[in-house]
């Protein structure tokens, strides 16, 4: 088996909150990542997200600068909101190496505009 992998796949969750963004920039995103992977993609309507997974293509065939750029648009996007958690793994599946890549924006668990310690709560040992 080589170092180089032989085929892309993607699988990206896009959360439809009330807050941002929109139906319509989520489309533009999905619209980008189909030119990226040929129109190789599957996109499945959840109950408060959309998700899109594509099917397993030749490396050769996938832009990864379109997906890159997409990937970082997409995080943008959700910045004001969400943090992007995006995991690239590289695995051997029918004695090929796939690159696979998960993308989720995920909520924090904290508000990012409230301090990390509330005013006038001091430590014990202060």
């Amino acid at each position: 088996m080589r170092n180089r992998p032989e085929q892309c796949q993607l699988s990206v969750t896009f959360p439809t909150a009330p807050e941002r963004p929109t139906i319509g920039r989520i489309h533009e995103w999905i619209a980008d990542l189909e030119v990226a992977f040929e129109g190789r993609l599957d996109v499945y309507a959840r109950r408060r997200s959309v998700t899109v997974v594509t099917d397993r293509v030749p490396i050769e065939q996938v832009d990864l600068d379109a997906l890159e750029s997409t990937i970082e648009r997409i995080e943008s996007g959700y910045a004001e909101t969400h943090s992007l958690a995006h995991l690239e793994k590289m695995r051997p599946r029918d004695g090929r190496l796939v690159r696979s890549d998960i993308v989720v924006p995920v909520k924090p668990l904290f508000p990012r505009d409230r301090p990390s310690e509330p005013e006038g709560v001091r430590s014990t040992a202060d």
